[in-house]
């Protein structure tokens, strides 16, 4: 049996996240669906990041087994023929039996976009967030600096998540600017569920001053969901990429 690593772009806007939910449209569901059809076998694919509903990527990685004998280098090709317009494979490889999407992970990066525009904007408001009033970065920046490093991260998840432990080691935390185009960047091992929206919408509560940084820094200490704002938009929010290595 073979094991296929593929590296996925998807739209996430009309998706209800990426892992498979009954009867609703998911990035998981879809390709299991369209790869059992076009393979001639059941397939299951095992997605590196569990992206919520309306939550972009295009450095997703997933990989699944077949005994199909279709030749790697046209593998991509093949699959992307049997795909709807908003998820592609950009890349697949043959990879070693003990490979795991998920769990071989050693590190998940996320953008998450911000465009100043005085009238919302039906084109990039579906990949950013689009605000009328000016991003205070440097504000961003100071709260973000308190979040790095390992914590317990349960006043960054989202509610009737269940998970083993709430500690994460959150590596890079930061927002910079081009224009008028906003960037935050996370990283960590792993996310807790709604955990980088969770933090944007900290650091945007600390950009117009809602919030002060100290006020993040206690609520994350507190372990306390209540004190901090809903979560940011799903639609700015991309997973860009899954790291194997340290």
């Amino acid at each position: 049996m073979r094991n296929v690593k593929l590296l996925l772009e998807y739209d996430g806007t009309e998706f209800h996240g990426f892992q498979r939910q009954g009867r609703l449209r998911t990035v998981q569901g879809v390709l299991e669906e369209r790869f059992s059809a076009l393979l001639r076998e059941p397939i299951a694919v095992i997605g590196a990041g569990r992206t919520d509903a309306g939550v972009h990527a295009r450095g997703q990685v997933a990989n699944f087994h077949t005994s199909r004998p279709i030749a790697i280098e046209k593998l991509a090709a093949v699959l992307n023929g049997a795909l709807p317009l908003d998820v592609k494979v950009q890349g697949a490889e043959e990879v070693e039996a003990g490979f795991h999407a998920r769990r071989s992970a050693r590190g998940r990066t996320y953008e998450y976009t911000i465009v100043e525009r005085a009238q919302p904007s039906p084109l990039t408001g579906r990949f950013a967030l689009v605000l009328p009033e000016r991003v205070q970065v440097a504000r961003m920046a100071r709260a973000a600096r308190g979040l790095l490093g390992r914590h317990d991260f349960r006043a960054f998840q989202g509610g009737g998540a269940e998970t083993k432990s709430t500690e994460r080691t959150l590596r890079r935390l930061e927002a910079r600017r081009e224009a008028d185009r906003v960037t935050v960047t996370a990283e960590a091992e792993a996310f807790l569920y709604q955990m980088v929206r969770r933090l944007v919408g900290a650091l945007l509560a600390v950009s117009r001053g809602e919030l002060a940084p100290e006020e993040v820094q206690a609520a994350l200490r507190a372990g306390n969901r209540g004190l901090l704002p809903a979560p940011a938009p799903a639609c700015g929010l991309c997973l860009v990429q899954v790291s194997y290595e340290f």
